[in-house]
């Protein structure tokens, strides 16, 4: 395509009055148009200067229905366009017709389970009917190897409620669709083909399980395509959003917004938003908003919060911002109203409490979603045909005895194949002694050394399932007489992962220390919380007693002034204060 000049364009109506224009000086015009009315629209194109010119032309409408293409087309709901789908005769199953949105397969109530067939070539669509603040998850399985994507839309206006599109890695995908008004909804399915590779027919299955109840805050709604909770269902918002407001995706937002920020799971902090440098590009956001980084070299304009509920579950609005409630150990450590949750990184945080889980219940157990609530489990004696699910954590309880000091703590969970399924251990002070969080085992065993006497508390987390019902699992508990003990000079305890330093001669067991924030720089410890707050870390690395201390990082050795015996030690691309090798 060869341009020679400006070629201004502008659309006209009927009358011939102009209704858009592109008059840039680039070589290249563009006009995205929204018709007022129906009727014919003309395209006007114009020279520049009397100068011969070649260009090329192309229109495409865009799109939310199949029905809003021409015949032949289906809208592509990647690019909200029309296009012409690939000719080719797979994907066939005993659902055919169902390749556009209008001929969609009708699901019964849900639970529904239905297994088809589909190409690259082929499209399927599925839809199922919602009262007014129903809730819903939706769970694609497919072969192994294969990239399948799902969207769901509003059947009467098009709007993508949410969209799952990973790679073949992420399988099966998976959506919660939470408290949606009354209406008709489609579930769209396309097979993701890479440029070279032949076109095939690959196996899936969908499942959708439902349950009934109303939103209460934005938080609740957890699909990005309707994040506002109105009369207890969840909402998209108007186009126009201005900086600041809730948004579902980044054609709800105004032209002064350079996109949708979508936070963490649930619509409240969802808001139209620009990128920035520093504080001074916030202000058209409000006083208290502030520039947060958000990935790598990237930070937003992050608005401020009127109440906790526009902030994360860890969060609480202080003075207008959004501030961590605080770190950890167990539920005692935070407000009364809060309740010691794990984020995604594996740190524990004070949060809000969240909604009892829907799923995953056990006659005699629940609720053991907590700490608090953790179910007494004796040793020697498995339970077994527990349930659990993605959405419920599942909290035990064991005592060690008196006699039972320097025993091996075992505890483990089996379940079946397709489930990753984790165990974490932690003592009666919170502090992590054990876990088990391989990633394709069905037998998850914690072994834990050096055993003091006391509670301890197993947390059971399902990780992943590529399946929507429950898990069925049992787990079991026993402490081995292995007729070792930690003695203090043997070193035993500094073995330990994770650490716990302090070898209680006594029992034979080994216990952490509990620092309190006092140890100073320089001093033993095993843990982070153990260290004043000019530490940047409790350094346990590299074991032994030599190197477990409370430590900062350094640039040279004059900032290790105050770590006393210390020297700037590198390590990849880091570096610490830490003892010299032959200290």
């Amino acid at each position: 395509m060869l341009w020679m000049g400006t070629i201004p364009h502008h659309p006209l109506d009927q009358n011939g009055g102009v209704v858009a224009e592109s008059t840039g000086e680039e070589g290249r015009e563009s006009i995205e148009f929204n018709a007022p009315e129906d009727g014919s629209y003309f395209l006007r194109v114009d020279g520049y200067r009397d100068q011969a010119a070649f260009y090329s032309l192309t229109i495409s409408g865009s799109c939310r229905l199949d029905s809003q293409c021409p015949d032949g087309q289906v809208c592509d709901r990647f690019e909200g366009e029309c296009v012409t789908p690939p000719e080719s005769e797979c994907g066939l199953d005993d659902f055919e017709p169902n390749n556009s949105d209008a001929t969609a397969t009708q699901i019964e109530a849900p639970p529904a389970q239905v297994e088809g067939v589909i190409c690259g070539a082929d499209r399927d669509w599925f839809g199922f009917r919602s009262e007014a603040g129903d809730s819903y998850e939706l769970l694609v399985s497919f072969d192994e190897g294969q990239d399948i994507d799902v969207h769901v839309v509003d059947a009467a206006t098009g709007r993508v409620v949410d969209r799952a599109t990973n790679d073949r890695r992420t399988n099966p995908e998976r959506l919660s669709l939470a408290h949606l008004p009354a209406g008709e909804y489609r579930i769209g399915l396309t097979l993701f083909v890479p440029d070279g590779e032949p076109d095939r027919d690959s196996d899936y299955t969908i499942e959708l399980i439902g349950r009934s109840g109303a939103c209460e805050t934005d938080r609740d709604c957890v699909a990005d395509g309707f994040p506002s909770c109105v009369e207890g269902t969840c909402r998209p918002v108007e186009p126009g959003a201005g900086l600041g407001e809730r948004c579902g995706d980044n054609d709800d937002c105004s032209e002064d917004a350079e996109l949708c920020f979508t936070g963490f799971t649930g619509g409240h902090d969802n808001f139209c938003t620009r990128r920035c440098q520093g504080e001074g590009d916030c202000q058209a956001l409000g006083e208290t908003a502030s520039c947060v980084p958000v990935g790598r070299g990237t930070a937003i304009c992050y608005p401020g919060c009127q109440s906790d509920d526009d902030c994360n579950v860890f969060y609480a609005c202080r003075e207008g911002r959004c501030g961590l409630r605080g770190g950890c150990r167990t539920d005692d450590d935070c407000a009364e109203e809060e309740t010691c949750r794990p984020a995604q990184t594996g740190d524990f945080y004070c949060a809000t409490p969240g909604r009892p889980s829907e799923c995953g219940a056990d006659e005699g157990n629940d609720p053991n979603d907590i700490r608090r609530e953790a179910t007494r489990l004796a040793f020697d004696q498995p339970q077994e045909g527990l349930n659990i699910c993605n959405g419920d954590d599942d909290w035990y309880r064991v005592a060690v005895p008196a006699n039972a000091g320097g025993f091996i703590l075992q505890v483990g969970v089996a379940f079946r194949a397709g489930v990753d399924i984790d165990v974490y251990v932690f003592d009666e002070n919170g502090n992590p002694v054990g876990s088990a969080t391989s990633p394709d085992q069905t037998n998850e065993v914690a072994e834990i050394r050096y055993i003091t006497p006391g509670s301890y508390y197993i947390r059971v987390d399902q990780f992943s399932s590529d399946r929507l019902i429950d898990t069925v699992y049992s787990i079991s508990a026993t402490l081995i007489d292995n007729d070792e003990g930690c003695t203090g000079g043997g070193n035993e305890c500094n073995q330990t992962d994770p650490l716990r330093m302090v070898c209680d001669r006594e029992s034979g067991g080994c216990r952490a220390l509990e620092g309190n924030g006092e140890v100073p720089l320089g001093s033993r410890c095993d843990s982070n919380d153990d260290c004043v707050e000019d530490a940047d870390v409790c350094w346990t690395f590299d074991g032994g007693n030599r190197s477990n201390i409370c430590t900062k990082g350094c640039r040279r050795d004059s900032d290790c002034d105050d770590v006393p015996g210390t020297e700037c030690t590198r390590f990849g691309r880091g570096a610490a204060c830490l003892p010299s090798d032959d200290e």
